[in-house]
C-alpha cells in the first residue's frame, strides 16, 4: 500500500534529478520541461485514479473525527479486504498534484530559459515533500517538512539578492514560521507525555491548543507575514509553490486538532486574529498592482476563512476552502495572459470558488455561518466579497502579454493549466464533499459575489477623473489606510520593537544593580554568598 506515496514521489524524484543532470551536463530546456510536465502530469493523473480503483476504499470526509489517529491513515485494512485511505488526506492529494500541473504547464510563458531548468528542479522537490506531508498521519514527518520549506526559502531568498541584501520582513516571516514549528515540536512533545505513543491518538486536548496556534504562525495569520512580495518576475512560479505548498501543509493538521481543550478565551482571540488577518489578505489582494504581488495576500484571505471554520468545528469546510489555496491562488497569479478565452478560464476559476449554489465551494459558507457572533458573520461576507473583487479586476486589466504574442505550442499548453484547475476543483466537489453541489448558504455566497461584482466594475468602469474625486477617492483612500493600519498592527513590529524597549530597560536597571552591589570590591555579594551557604548548612540540605 506504500505505492500510494511511493509511486508519484519516486516519479517526481527520478523527474528532478534527471533535471539536474542534464543542467549540469549539457543544458537542454525542452527536454527538462517535458521532463517535468510529464512527472507533474503523471502524478496528478495517479492520485486521481486512487478514485477508481477498487482495492482503495476512500473514506468520506463527514466521517472524519478530530484527534483520531486511525482517521487520518493511509495503511488501514477494512473488512472487505480493500485498504482505506482518509478523505482529508485523499482531497490535500489532489490539490496539490494539480498545483505542480497548473505551474508547470504556465511555466513557459514566463520562465527565462537560463534559470528554469534549475526552479523546476525546485518545483519537483517542493512537490514530493508536500505530496508526503499531505497525506502521512505522522505529524513528525510534516515538522520536518516544515523545517525544509523553511531551508528553501532561505537559499532561494540568498540566490536572489546580493549578500548583506536580504530583507528584514523575509527573515521575520521565516522566523514567525519557525516558531510555529517549535510550538508543534512542542504540541507533539505534550501529546506524547499525556497519552503515551502507543494511545492512538493524533493529538491531545492540551496539545490541540498549542498546535491550532502554531498552525496559524505557519499560515502567516498571526501575525501577518508575506514573505514573496519583491520576487524577480523569472521566480514567479517558485514563489508561489513555495507559498501555496507551505500552506497546504499546515491544513491536513488543522483538520484533525480536537478542539475540546480550546479555552474559551483562546478560541475567541483565534477567531479575531482570523477574521481581521482575512480582511487583511483580501483588502492587500485588491490594492496590488498585480496578481503576483498580491498572490500572497489572496492566500491569507483564504487561510482566514479556513481558520474560522477550523474554530467553528466545520472540517468539510474548512477542506472547501484550504483546497481553493491550490486551485485558485495558483492559477490566479500566473493569469498574465490575456484573450477572450483566458478571460472566460479565469471567471471559471473565480466561479468555483465562489461557492455560489452548486458550485465545488457552497460547502464551504456552512463553516463561515456556524459563526456564534452575528457581527463576525457580516464581517467575514467582506474577505471573499473582496477576494473575488481583486481576482476580476486583476484578470481584466490590461497588463501582461497578449495570447496572440505567444508561440504556438504555448498556446496549446497555457489554457490546459487553468483547465486543471476548474476540472480537479469541480471533481473533488463532485467526489469529496458530503453533498455534492450543494445549496451552501445562499444570502451569504449572493450576497459576496454580487458585492464583488459591484466593487470590480465601479473599479474598472469609473472614469479616470471620477476616481479621483468624491466618494471613490474616498473609499479608496480608506482602504488603503485600514491596509496600512492593519499591516503595521498584525506584523507584529511594534511587539519586537517593545520587547527591546524593555529588555534595554531591564539591562540598565541590572547593571545599576550591580555597579551598586559590586561596590568596594564586591563586599555585598561576598555577605549574600556567605549568608547562603550559612542557610544551606543549617537546612540540613547537601549541595
Amino acid at each position: 500500500m506504500s505505492t500510494i506515496w511511493s509511486v508519484p514521489v519516486g516519479i517526481l524524484l527520478t523527474a528532478a534529478l534527471f533535471i539536474f543532470l542534464i543542467n549540469r551536463s549539457r543544458q537542454n530546456i525542452g527536454a527538462a520541461w517535458f521532463a517535468a510536465i510529464f512527472a507533474g502530469i503523471s502524478v496528478w493523473g495517479w492520485t486521481v485514479s486512487l478514485y477508481f480503483r477498487p482495492d482503495i476504499q476512500i473514506k468520506p470526509l463527514a466521517e472524519s473525527v478530530p484527534g483520531l489517529l486511525e482517521d487520518a491513515g493511509v495503511f488501514l485494512t477494512s473488512g472487505d479486504g480493500r485498504f482505506v485511505l482518509d478523505g482529508v488526506s485523499y482531497t490535500y492529494m489532489l490539490a496539490i498534484s494539480a498545483l505542480l500541473a497548473i505551474l508547470l504547464l504556465t511555466a513557459p510563458s514566463y520562465m527565462e530559459p537560463q534559470t528554469a531548468p534549475r526552479i523546476w528542479f525546485f518545483y519537483l522537490l517542493i512537490e514530493a515533500i508536500g505530496y508526503l506531508a499531505v497525506s502521512t498521519n505522522n505529524l513528525t514527518f510534516v515538522i520536518y517538512g516544515w523545517v525544509i520549506f523553511d531551508a528553501i526559502d532561505l537559499l532561494t531568498h540568498y540566490l536572489q539578492v546580493r549578500p548583506g541584501q536580504i530583507r528584514r520582513g523575509f527573515v521575520t516571516a521565516v522566523g514567525i514560521r519557525f516558531v510555529g514549528t517549535l510550538m508543534a515540536a512542542a504540541s507533539l512533545a505534550l501529546s506524547n507525555s499525556e497519552l503515551g505513543t502507543a494511545s492512538g491518538a493524533f493529538i491531545s486536548l492540551n496539545g490541540g491548543a498549542y498546535l491550532l496556534t502554531a498552525c496559524a504562525l505557519r499560515m502567516g495569520i498571526m501575525p501577518v507575514s508575506q514573505p514573496y512580495g519583491q520576487m524577480d518576475s523569472s521566480r514567479v512560479g517558485l514563489g508561489t509553490m513555495l507559498r501555496l505548498v507551505s500552506v497546504l501543509t499546515v491544513m491536513p493538521i488543522m483538520s484533525r486538532i480536537p478542539l475540546g481543550g480550546l479555552r474559551p478565551d483562546l478560541r475567541f482571540f483565534l477567531g479575531v486574529a482570523a477574521v481581521l488577518s482575512g480582511l487583511t489578505g483580501a483588502v492587500g489582494w485588491i490594492l496590488s498592482e498585480n496578481s503576483f504581488i498580491g498572490i500572497s495576500y489572496a492566500a491569507l484571505g483564504i487561510c482566514g476563512l479556513a481558520f474560522v471554520c477550523a474554530l467553528s468545528g466545520q472540517q468539510v469546510s474548512l477542506v472547501a476552502w484550504g483546497v481553493s489555496i491550490a486551485l485558485t491562488c495558483a492559477p490566479l497569479s500566473l493569469f498574465r495572459i490575456h484573450n477572450r478565452f483566458m478571460n472566460l478560464l479565469g471567471f471559471l476559476v473565480i466561479l468555483c470558488f465562489s461557492g455560489l449554489p452548486f458550485t465545488p465551494n457552497a460547502f464551504g459558507w456552512v463553516g463561515l455561518a456556524a459563526t456564534p457572533s452575528l457581527f463576525q458573520n457580516i464581517v467575514i461576507i467582506f474577505i471573499p466579497l473582496l477576494l473575488i473583487a481583486g481576482a476580476i479586476i486583476h484578470i481584466l486589466q490590461t497588463e501582461g502579454r497578449k495570447f496572440s504574442d505567444l508561440e504556438p505550442w504555448m498556446r496549446s499548453v497555457y489554457p490546459l493549466g487553468f483547465v486543471t484547475s476548474v476540472g480537479t476543483h469541480v471533481f473533488i466537489g463532485m467526489t469529496q464533499f458530503p453533498e455534492a453541489f450543494s445549496l451552501g448558504v445562499i444570502p451569504a455566497s449572493v450576497s459576496a459575489v454580487l458585492g464583488g461584482i459591484l466593487l470590480a466594475a465601479a473599479a474598472l468602469r469609473m472614469p479616470e477623473r471620477v476616481k479621483t474625486q468624491n466618494a471613490a477617492a474616498w473609499g479608496r483612500a480608506a482602504m488603503s489606510v485600514f491596509w496600512q493600519g492593519m499591516q503595521r498592527l498584525m506584523n507584529m513590529e511594534w511587539f519586537l520593537i517593545f520587547g527591546g524597549w524593555c529588555s534595554r530597560i531591564i539591562k540598565q536597571i541590572s547593571l545599576a544593580v550591580s555597579s551598586v552591589l559590586g561596590e568596594n570590591g564586591g563586599l555585598v555579594w561576598e555577605f549574600l554568598l556567605l549568608a547562603l551557604l550559612i542557610a544551606v548548612a543549617f537546612s540540613g540540605e547537601v549541595l
